[in-house]
């Protein structure tokens, strides 16, 4: 089948569901894909792509339509000084994202790039680190609230390898997790193309989400994301503290300044928000 070299674009308003205007336009114009978060400069204001359809450029070359929902991005000017941070803390470390791959059709857990690692299972032979990071969150908290924000932020960098030192492999945490939990296809951020290299995570039956990277087979990260609920949390959060107790393993979780023990007691209070 010919593909398209230029391409019928119809643009809506994503709230209105009105037609802006269309227009015919070269399909090297346009993104191969969709995935990641898109903005479009028309008559000197600019729009931010809410969804596509289709999606890709494989797609819309060989229909040689394309509609295109988005919104206005307003900005607005305001004085640095008058900016507070949400959070108090941010990982510094990001992870790769692994080249040439998509999170379009798969099941993926998708953060937002600020909540990469602000809960997470560290070893216990890094207590110094954990210490020192701690330390320097709860100072935030102390010097730097701003009504219901930070006037700073502490970007942590003590523990850059959380898990390193143990000998926790992810056929160990599939073996730990049991057949009740759900495998996704790998961790995605939030308008961000591709997934994470090196990526895996899995829902347990509670809700909490568990996600990290691995390293030859051996678990480098493991982060939690989201909150249990129901009668799954006390089974879960059982998992979770026999997995940290056969690994020397404590929940940290950064922005609320907390460290607990491997406890079943402390994990499930955790996850049901206490």
């Amino acid at each position: 089948m010919a593909e398209h070299s230029t391409i019928h674009v119809k643009f809506f308003d994503a709230q209105s569901g009105q037609l802006m205007g269309e227009a015919e336009m070269p399909a090297s114009n346009l993104p191969q894909s969709f995935e990641a978060s898109t903005t479009f400069q028309i008559e000197g204001r600019s729009y931010q792509v809410v969804s596509a359809s289709p999606m890709t450029a494989r797609e819309f070359r060989a229909s040689g339509t394309l509609r295109i929902d988005m919104r206005e991005v307003r900005i607005e000017t305001a004085n640095p000084r008058d900016i507070l941070y949400s959070l108090p803390t941010l990982c510094e470390q990001l992870p790769s994202i692994e080249e040439g791959s998509t999170k379009l059709g798969r099941r993926v857990l998708e953060l937002h790039e600020d909540d990469w690692r602000q809960v997470e299972l560290v070893t216990l032979l890094h207590q110094g680190a954990i210490e020192e990071d701690l330390r320097a969150v709860e100072r935030i908290h102390t010097e730097h609230r701003k009504g219901p924000g930070f006037d700073a932020l502490h970007m942590r960098k003590a523990v850059v390898s959380p898990l390193e030192g143990t000998l926790l492999t992810l056929a160990d945490l599939r073996s730990a997790l049991g057949e009740a939990a759900t495998w996704l296809d790998g961790i995605a951020f939030q308008g961000v193309a591709g997934l994470v290299e090196d990526g895996f995570a899995v829902k347990l039956p509670s809700g909490l989400a568990l996600y990290g990277t691995q390293e030859a087979g051996r678990v480098a990260v493991l982060g939690l994301h989201g909150a249990g609920a129901g009668a799954a949390v006390e089974g879960d959060a059982r998992l979770l503290a026999a997995l940290a107790t056969r690994h020397q393993l404590c929940l940290v979780d950064w922005c609320r300044v907390e460290q607990l023990p491997a406890s079943a007691q402390r994990f499930q209070a955790w996850m049901s928000g206490g």
